[in-house]
């Protein structure tokens, strides 16, 4: 039977990282592999499927404004020199009885593609999620990344 419609696949990162302040730190990241499709990784090539979106969920909000706001960086290097997905705000949906915590949703919706470098001498099945808060600090408690083919 012929494929019809896209499948989908999740990477989801549990490692609680805490006191994310208002700057990113390259020791306060998320690493997700994407390997789960073998045809886009045949010969160990470049990730070929598109990136529909980002969950990220936060708790421990501390010292934070009311409405909060999460910046999410990925990028294809540990380092977060290599961003595919650029610094993008989203304010954080809190709890309606917990407010020191919450989820911003991030929509991607294209194929992994960069013109600025060679994503092919890069690990090919690896991204790294970066945030920071606008205020105060909070724990990055889990990052899923959502891709089709």
């Amino acid at each position: 039977m012929a494929k019809t419609g896209n499948f989908y696949h999740h990477s989801t990162n549990n490692t609680a990282v805490a006191n994310i302040g208002t700057t990113f730190d390259k020791a306060k990241v998320h690493a997700h592999r994407v390997h789960y499709n073998p045809s886009s990784l045949d010969n160990n090539a470049a990730f070929q499927d598109n990136i529909e979106g980002f969950y990220i969920r936060v708790t421990n909000i501390a010292g934070g404004s009311a409405k909060p706001i999460i910046t999410l960086r990925v990028t294809c290097d540990a380092d977060g020199d290599l961003p595919f997905f650029p610094d993008t705000d989203g304010e954080v949906a809190l709890g309606v009885t917990t407010t020191n915590s919450g989820v911003s949703v991030y929509e991607f919706k294209l194929p992994l593609f960069t013109p600025f470098f060679d994503i092919s001498t890069l690990q090919p099945d690896q991204f790294f999620v970066f945030i920071k808060i606008d205020q105060g600090t909070c724990t990055l408690s889990n990052s899923m990344i959502v891709w089709s083919e």
